[in-house]
């Protein structure tokens, strides 16, 4: 059976033990080509970086030289070799795990990784000399680079893997912290201003580096201005995450014949397709770690993974509340109103921005994009309009909102209550306890100056509630042959349900219900029954047997009338 990589990144074991490899290799003789010797590369979470990063160490290192037909002979640079093949000594660094908890952490860890990383240089090239390992990463690194230059007979190739990952982590937690590190007087930045004065002696002649946002590239610049970014590259698109076909040729090797390949292949489109980096680009791709986490658990358990992100995946994407109280919170959160109902976000994506100048709008949705949370859809001029990517992210957002509608409305209603609402409604066809955890929150949040009710922000609630769940695959304004139904509740993949649901729901205001009464009230479920029973016609729900087709009336913050539709 094939052997699936998940979590694996270090690009020799991959080969050697015989995993899955997507050949990227085609991009080292790209890169090459661009000309460029200092490369920052800029990718969200879980994208394949580290791997890349660990191919690029293999195909350079002058140690891997005689290795080098068995780690390449069945890849393209293998058949096509560079004329730098194995001629660099590789210096890696790898900044994930800092620690941040305190500034001091903070020092001592990256000193820690610092020093890590320059002996393991030395063990690897069996190098025997003294540098001084005292006093801060610049200082040491500085020591080293001096002395390492009279022991070597080639240049060096400087890779950084997750060069901001502590950066990030700072920009969630501690911003103050994040400035100080990086201003002008800061640790990392005159670490950066040694790793630059190694490339003006030539002793450093490449540097590869990855991460995810410009933020701290921007804040290096100053002392570090010799870096090209290119991950918006129309060119570079596609060497990191699956493309479709990459994904296509995955189900060819790991799914049985009788599967239907097209049915699984819209699924994982819908799951974790949708990212652009480019808007000239016509190929969307694919979160790799996300698709092979879900292949993996497919395997073995013969069936969708109940949740459709590993919770290590999930985990990195767990900062969002911290993200959108970032500099300005009210202004961010009615950006996040407009994703939660699917609005475009146009803006002009900024390529590198500083929280030491004034945090833009801009700049937020630019943050978003390159954080993975918004991607391309399209291209207005000179602008592009930015949305939620894929499913798992939008479950992610609504998340997100579920735990704001928690703390706003000091409601501590457990998730299982919400669960076995939601539950009920798919083995049972009953609505009703659900709707009273909704009717009980919005209850407690009706006395919020700043919230505005409405239909929208009603759907909102039920929404978060409902994917929170997993128990359906929910849709917002779902679109069939005759309009958009406002909610519908699909089987998911691996969960069958006695019962799915279609849902529309109307809004009236406490005044004009004061003014008209119960007439209001029967006039807006005639109205959605209407459009309800329009719905069920179409031919993707026509077929459904066991389809629940359910009408809510809300007045205020109560659910007035509750009624399913035969």
């Amino acid at each position: 059976m094939a052997k699936i990589p998940y979590g694996i990144s270090n690009f020799k074991n991959l080969i050697t033990q015989e995993y899955i490899y997507m050949d990227k290799t085609n991009y080292i003789e790209i890169l090459e080509s661009y000309g460029e010797k200092y490369i920052f590369f800029l990718r969200p979470r879980r994208f394949g970086k580290s791997l890349f990063v660990s191919t690029l160490e293999h195909y350079y290192d002058c140690n891997n030289q005689d290795d080098f037909n068995e780690l390449f002979g069945d890849l393209y640079i293998g058949d096509n070799p560079t004329n730098l093949a194995n001629s660099y000594y590789v210096l890696s660094f790898d900044f994930s795990g800092i620690n941040t908890d305190t500034k001091d952490d903070l020092v001592k860890s990256f000193t820690k990784n610092v020093v890590k990383a320059l002996n393991e240089f030395m063990d690897k090239y069996n190098l025997d000399f003294d540098y001084d390992k005292t006093g801060m990463p610049s200082e040491i690194f500085n020591s080293f680079l001096g002395r390492v230059k009279y022991q070597i007979d080639k240049k060096i190739y400087v890779l950084i893997d997750e060069y901001d990952y502590f950066a990030n982590e700072l920009l969630s937690f501690q911003v103050d912290t994040f400035e100080e590190t990086i201003s002008k007087t800061g640790f990392v930045r005159k670490w950066y201003e040694i790793l630059k004065q190694g490339t003006a002696d030539g002793t450093v002649d490449r540097i590869f580096a990855t991460g995810v946002s410009p933020i701290t590239l921007d804040s290096l610049t100053s002392g570090f201005n010799i870096a090209s970014n290119v991950s918006r590259d129309r060119g570079l698109n596609e060497m990191m995450g699956f493309t479709t076909e990459e994904v296509r040729s995955l189900i060819d090797k790991l799914v049985a014949e009788d599967v239907d390949k097209e049915e699984l292949m819209k699924k994982l489109k819908r799951y974790y397709n949708g990212y652009l980096f480019n808007q000239d680009a016509e190929e969307r791709l694919f979160n790799s770690d996300m698709v092979l986490y879900y292949f993996k658990s497919y395997l073995k358990e013969n069936k969708e993974p109940s949740d459709l992100i590993d919770t290590n995946i999930s985990s990195d994407y767990a900062k969002m509340r911290e993200l959108f109280t970032l500099k300005n919170k009210e202004r961010n959160y009615k950006i996040l109103d407009g994703i939660l109902n699917e609005e475009l976000q146009q803006t002009a994506i900024t390529r590198e921005f500083s929280l030491a100048k004034e945090f833009t709008v801009e700049d937020f949705l630019s943050l978003l994009f390159y954080l993975g949370f918004l991607t391309i859809d399209s291209t207005v001029l000179n602008l592009v309009n930015l949305r939620v990517p894929n499913y798992v992210v939008k479950e992610l957002y609504f998340d997100f909102f579920a735990k704001i509608i928690k703390d706003d409305a000091d409601y501590e209603i457990e998730t299982v209550d919400i669960k076995k609402s939601i539950v009920q409604l798919a083995l049972e066809g009953e609505i009703t306890d659900f709707v009273n955890i909704v009717e009980e929150t919005l209850r407690r949040l009706s006395n919020r100056d700043y919230i505005d009710f409405d239909e929208k922000y009603i759907k909102l609630t039920m929404l978060s509630y409902l994917m929170l769940s997993r128990v359906y695959y929910v849709k917002s304004e779902y679109e069939v042959e005759d309009g958009y139904i406002d909610i519908a509740l699909l089987e998911r993949s691996g969960i069958e349900p006695n019962y799915e649901a279609i849902i529309e729901l109307k809004y009236i205001k406490k005044s004009e219900y004061d003014d008209q009464g119960e007439d209001i009230v029967q006039a807006k479920f005639e109205a959605a029954r209407e459009q309800i029973l329009k719905y069920k016609q179409a031919e993707e729900l026509s077929e459904r047997e066991n389809l629940k087709k359910i009408v809510l009336v809300f007045v205020g913050d109560k659910c007035v009338k509750q009624k399913e539709v035969e």
